[in-house]
């Protein structure tokens, strides 16, 4: 995993203190980590016979500045044009531009694009605007990066894509990137669930030193969280050979009015290594599962289970609140609480009552309606993914010892444990997974990893990332069903 941070100036400053290095230094490895990328594109040009054409947009800040030094650094090798957004205004941003026309870089003010520059570009780099950008984009401007998102070229930004703003949201307009070269160390900006659109792959700069250097050269605690790396990923395998089915934990899951959500959570949870599992449910709905041999029947919840999942498919009618009162009344019985489970009234009194072992599964509405029914106040859906990293907190540290999962297009993972707040994002699902009955296996996952003794956020974390690189086995990205999705957690 890799550190995150919401900016990364107050370490861009404590880096030149702590190793003598000046602002241009760090800028020239700023350009020579865009020149690593230029110099071996994907696709490569289209006529070898002939130099690149490369396109640097120019802004008149520090963005700017990187642009024009890399400009310089290509000229030459590269059919190589600066176009000005805007007039350079930053100390560098004039000495590099200065710089670039000494070496005879050729600069095209931006209202003088023309058509053939577009129609041949073979790379586009976006230095206009940096991290910390917080506005909308000007008309001209966003017709501009329009024009340079049409065009069929690889294109690179420069820290993060020109109108992506700090909090992660994205401005009309915002330049879309196919490799977003982050300078230092990663920003959350990049993480968020309306950026993914625009960032493309991502590689990090470094400016002159390490990246373990350049984070260790100011406080770590600037640090807000951590990116899940595939490497993080710990599996449920089998380590001993002298055991049985009741050493793997069993799992009992609520069934409600709608029975196949309880029925994926379950088969989820059989294949991810829970040893059984127990679909609680009326006795008018047993014959619906006949067909599912391997998932046991009860109507009530068995005396031997070890953790219990509730809430998918169950009705919003109050019913989960018998469940909330069951799981108090059992605190060694670990517990995922999913879906219409946020909408009991009961849901702020379990969590305040039950100590430990939980893991919440809320998408973006029912975090709302978890935020509201818990007393943090009444926001939009959009207000809550916008603040989701300012409500999840405050949210953990009011309940310690619960596990949340964020859902959405970059899930997060928050686990506060009275004395220490840790949040995790899991950058690596496909948009496959945007089909009825993901969250359901993702749910089956996690119960069936608590059933097997793992903690409430080794649970949420290795489901997270699991049910994300599952979605890698996906061969057609609009064809999944959910049991395609469970069927390739065997092929991780």
């Amino acid at each position: 995993m890799q550190k995150l941070y919401s900016d990364t100036k107050k370490l861009d400053a404590s880096c030149r203190v702590a190793y003598g290095l000046s602002e241009e230094i760090m800028m020239e490895n700023a350009a020579m980590a865009l020149e690593s990328v230029v110099r071996n594109p994907t696709p490569i040009s289209k006529d070898r016979r002939q130099p690149l054409k490369v396109l640097i947009l120019c802004g008149g800040g520090n963005n700017g500045a990187d642009g024009y030094t890399l400009a310089r650094r290509l000229r030459f090798d590269y059919d190589v044009n600066v176009i000005q957004f805007f007039e350079p205004k930053s100390d560098l941003c004039r000495v590099q531009a200065e710089r670039a026309d000494k070496c005879g870089v050729r600069f095209v003010k931006r209202e003088d694009l023309s058509f053939y520059d577009l129609r041949y570009a073979d790379i586009i780099v976006d230095c206009v605007f940096g991290s910390g950008f917080h506005d909308n984009l000007d008309d001209k401007t966003a017709e501009t990066l329009g024009d340079m998102n049409s065009c069929s070229c690889l294109k690179i930004a420069c820290d993060v894509p020109t109108g992506l703003r700090a909090d992660g949201t994205v401005a009309l307009g915002a330049f879309i990137a196919d490799v977003t070269v982050t300078m230092g160390a990663l920003k959350y900006a990049l993480f968020s669930d309306y950026a993914k659109d625009y960032i493309g792959e991502i590689k990090i700069g470094e400016l002159g030193v390490n990246k373990r250097l350049y984070e260790n050269s100011g406080n770590s605690s600037t640090a807000i969280g951590y990116v899940l790396d595939e490497s993080d990923l710990d599996l449920p395998h089998r380590k001993k050979n002298n055991v049985n089915k009741g050493s793997f934990g069993h799992v009992a899951v609520i069934c409600g009015e709608k029975t196949g959500a309880a029925c994926l959570a379950g088969r989820a949870a059989l294949r991810f290594g829970a040893g059984l599992v127990s679909l609680v449910c009326k006795d008018n709905q047993k014959k619906e599962f006949y067909s599912f041999p391997e998932l046991m029947c009860d109507v009530k919840i068995p005396e031997n289970i070890n953790s219990l999942v509730v809430g998918m498919g169950l009705g919003r009618d109050g019913s989960a609140q018998k469940y909330f009162d069951w799981l108090c009344e059992n605190p060694n019985v670990k517990c995922v609480i999913d879906a219409d489970a946020f909408y009991c009234d009961g849901i702020n009194e379990f969590l305040s009552k039950r100590e430990k072992d939980v893991v919440l599964t809320p998408h973006p509405k029912e975090f709302q309606v978890l935020l509201k029914k818990c007393g943090f106040g009444d926001y939009t859906v959009e207000e809550c993914r916008i603040k989701r990293i300012e409500f999840a907190e405050k949210f953990c540290r009011k309940f310690p010892y619960k596990a949340l999962i964020l859902k959405g297009a970059t899930p997060m993972i928050c686990y506060f444990d009275g004395h220490k707040y840790q949040m995790f994002v899991n950058p690596l699902g496909e948009p496959c997974l945007a089909k009825g009955g993901s969250g359901d296996v993702l749910s089956g996952m996690t119960v069936a990893l608590l059933a097997q003794n793992y903690n409430p956020l080794e649970a949420a974390t290795n489901a997270s990332l699991a049910h994300a690189l599952a979605s890698h086995k996906i061969a057609c990205d609009y064809a999944m069903i959910p049991l395609d999705l469970i069927n390739a957690l065997a092929e991780l």
